[in-house]
């Protein structure tokens, strides 16, 4: 069994402890964002192709028509994917976890000249955007969800850490990463000095801790860019 940190969003960080819970971990929860729907409809005639970089990108959105449900959508990954089919998109096509890959798919998909709609959040890196602005591809950005970040981790998690009482630290995303490493720095704690090692769902997610500086021994990434992936790190030693 093993003491797991989740700092993900409030929402997502529940589901993540009841899974850990499942495996026999012991999940230690710290939310460092929490998920606000903003309220958003897809109108108009449908794009040549949708894209969406996070599950919380379906959040805010209203019950999409039928025209664009048949339209094709690239998801970064195997959550985000099925969050959109459980909203009806039948098209779903998954790339490989991180915005590069979303952005060549999307590109494979969408005819030159083809308007393409992103389904966003706020923050959030330009990576995508700006890949398909420097192919030319016309993008319409539409907003439906932000993230609320919080900057501190709770006193009893600081002083577990310390101890080195936490032995696993799970990072979803390059900017929950980014959230996590600066809370930890707050905290007056030195990320390449701590035992814990950190389990990353994609080499984006891991090039965010590496850049902190944390050895490459202690940082491993998931086969695939979903959360089975991620966590049968767990029982991988």
């Amino acid at each position: 069994m093993a003491r797991v940190l989740v700092t993900r969003a409030e929402d997502q960080a529940e589901q993540t402890a009841a899974r850990l819970r499942e495996r026999g971990h012991d999940p230690v929860l710290a939310p460092l964002g929490i998920v606000v729907p903003l309220p958003n409809r897809l109108e108009g005639s449908a794009p040549a192709c949708l894209a969406a970089t996070s599950r919380n990108a379906f959040a805010g959105l209203a019950q999409p028509p039928r025209d664009w449900l048949d339209t094709p959508l690239v998801a970064v990954g195997s959550a985000t994917a099925e969050a959109a089919r459980a909203i009806g998109f039948r098209r779903v096509e998954v790339a490989d976890g991180d915005a590069r890959s979303a952005a060549r798919r999307v590109l494979a998909l969408a005819p030159p000249g083809g308007p393409v709609v992103y389904l966003a959040g706020q923050p959030r890196k330009p990576d995508f955007e700006l890949r398909l602005r420097e192919a030319g591809q016309p993008l319409r950005v539409l907003e439906t969800y932000r993230v609320d970040e919080r900057a501190e981790l709770p006193e009893t998690v600081v002083v577990a850490l310390r101890h080195d009482q936490i032995e696993t630290i799970l990072h979803f995303s390059a900017g929950s990463a980014r959230r996590c490493l600066d809370a930890l720095i707050a905290a007056g704690l030195s990320p390449p000095r701590m035992l814990a090692r950190h389990l990353a769902l994609s080499a984006d997610v891991a090039s965010v801790l590496r850049a902190a500086g944390i050895p490459a021994a202690r940082i491993r990434v998931a086969a695939s860019p979903d959360q089975d992936s991620l966590l049968t790190l767990l029982e991988a030693g």
